[in-house]
């Protein structure tokens, strides 16, 4: 399927799709078009209906890191340690 044809897809004919399809720009494939599975189409259908809500809907931009612990060895010193460990 090319990128042309891809584009005239309506969502219903893009839902019916039933096995892998790869899509062409000038004769090369560029990617691959590929049908939900049964539980990913499920995750989606709760997910539609508000029955199901995404743990992280902002990925890691949300995530507030913890802070540095203040006694015992740093990242450095441990992976120094490690890897010493690994050679001896």
């Amino acid at each position: 399927m090319t990128m042309r044809e891809l584009g005239k897809l309506t969502a219903d004919q893009v839902g019916r799709l039933d096995r892998a399809v790869p899509i062409t720009n000038n004769g090369l494939p560029v990617a691959w078009l590929l049908p939900l599975t049964p539980g990913e189409r499920r995750r989606a259908e709760l997910i539609a209906t508000g029955r199901l809500r995404p743990s992280h809907t902002q990925g890691l931009s949300g995530w507030t890191p913890l802070p540095p612990v203040e006694d015992g060895p740093t990242l450095s010193e441990l992976l120094v340690e490690m890897r010493a460990q690994e050679r001896a």
